[in-house]
């Protein structure tokens, strides 16, 4: 990253928290700081391009970190711009549709200065090297670095994988128009299915651990859709055979960018996640891509992610076609219509029918008043 200071733009509502954090930052970064929503989205409009960050911590405040992140999407500033809000520990909804409204990082109170610092530099590192490389370089490469180079923290690296996770797919969903829907949807879908294989088929070993594992790889499992051009991922009608062989490359190129990291000290995180990315459409009969495995040979992970992204692909709208409703869904996957999927994940599928049915509905209904708003 450049050696200059970096301009950072502090939103905060709080006199106490912004002076705090301007001491914590002015040895680092070039600070700025705003008492309120109304004149962060002034400062950010009319000077956006000459800075480098915003830090956002708003309570309580007539414009909230969400309005800030709607209105930078409205006038294009985002994922330009990176946004890091921060929350509550335990605001789980407000930090999912943070994530889904285009930040690129959530920082938890009570926080440690040393931890923002981090923070901050590894998004604008991120920005940086996006920006660097978007005239040819191989995202594998961009992506490959950037992951080596953040989460060294071995205390806080479950915490940052899981940062870096949602960073990268929201770039992803912004770049090919997917709602950030997808990406929370496949994770609860993944969670009640591993849990009930866990609890129902022990010979298949999945413990509590590996499901956060599990959960958490299923969250990267379309990033090799960043090498995919927009022509193909965006096409509103059916793909040619070239075309379609295009597509299909993204599961091994998703694992190649996985697959670059496995000298990581938590290897097990990416040999599931580099797993998962290539072998999510593969079929147990053996008709899937793009290594044709069948049975068994296919990782109970990837097994359980395949069935959640097509649970949640039939319920949603695409380029190429409208959402069905979780009923019908649930009827064509048990039908056979999508392909072959393991007896026993089909038998956990029916015994999650209610939650899966539930969670489908409710985010569908979010999503819907999200773009109404």
């Amino acid at each position: 990253m450049d050696k200059r200071k970096r301009n950072i733009l502090i939103v905060d509502n709080t006199g106490r928290s912004r002076n705090l954090l301007k001491d914590s930052l002015r040895d680092h970064f070039m600070c700025f700081d705003v008492d309120t929503g109304e004149k962060g989205l002034k400062v950010i409009t009319e000077a956006g391009s000459r800075l480098s960050a915003v830090l956002i911590n708003l309570v309580m405040s007539k414009i909230s970190a969400e309005t800030i992140l709607q209105e930078m999407s409205r006038l294009k500033l985002i994922p330009g711009l990176p946004v890091i809000v921060m929350l509550p520990a335990k605001a789980t909804e407000e930090e999912n549709k943070c994530y889904q409204l285009g930040a690129m990082d959530i920082i938890h109170k009570p926080y440690d200065p040393t931890s923002v610092v981090r923070h901050i530099r590894s998004a604008i590192e991120l920005q940086d090297r996006l920006k660097k490389d978007s005239t040819g370089a191989d995202p594998v490469v961009v992506l490959s670095r950037l992951i080596m180079q953040q989460s060294r923290d071995v205390e806080h690296q479950k915490d940052n994988n899981n940062h870096i996770v949602d960073a990268i797919c929201s770039i992803v969903e912004f770049r090919h128009l997917e709602s950030g829907f997808h990406m929370q949807r496949i994770r609860e879908f993944t969670r009640i299915l591993a849990s009930l294989v866990m609890n129902n088929y022990p010979e298949y070993g999945i413990t509590p651990d590996q499901i956060d594992i599990i959960v958490q790889a299923a969250a990267w499992h379309d990033i090799g859709k960043l090498v995919i051009p927009d022509a193909i991922i965006l096409k509103p009608g059916k793909l040619t055979a070239d075309e379609f062989d295009v597509m299909k490359s993204h599961t091994t190129r998703g694992a190649e960018i996985l697959e670059s990291m496995l000298d990581r000290e938590d290897r097990q995180f990416f040999d599931i996640c580099s797993d998962v990315a290539r072998h999510h459409h593969e079929k147990f009969d053996g008709g899937g891509y793009p290594d044709k495995l069948s049975g068994d040979a296919i990782s109970m992970p990837a097994q359980i992610c395949g069935i959640a992204d097509i649970y949640d692909a039939l319920n949603s709208d695409r380029s190429y076609k409208a959402a069905v409703s979780p009923e019908r869904a649930f009827e064509m996957i048990v039908g056979g219509e999508t392909g072959a999927f393991n007896p026993k994940l089909i038998n956990c599928f029916q015994m999650g029918r209610a939650e899966l049915e539930g969670y489908a509905i409710r985010t569908r209904q979010e999503e819907k008043a999200q773009q109404e708003a």
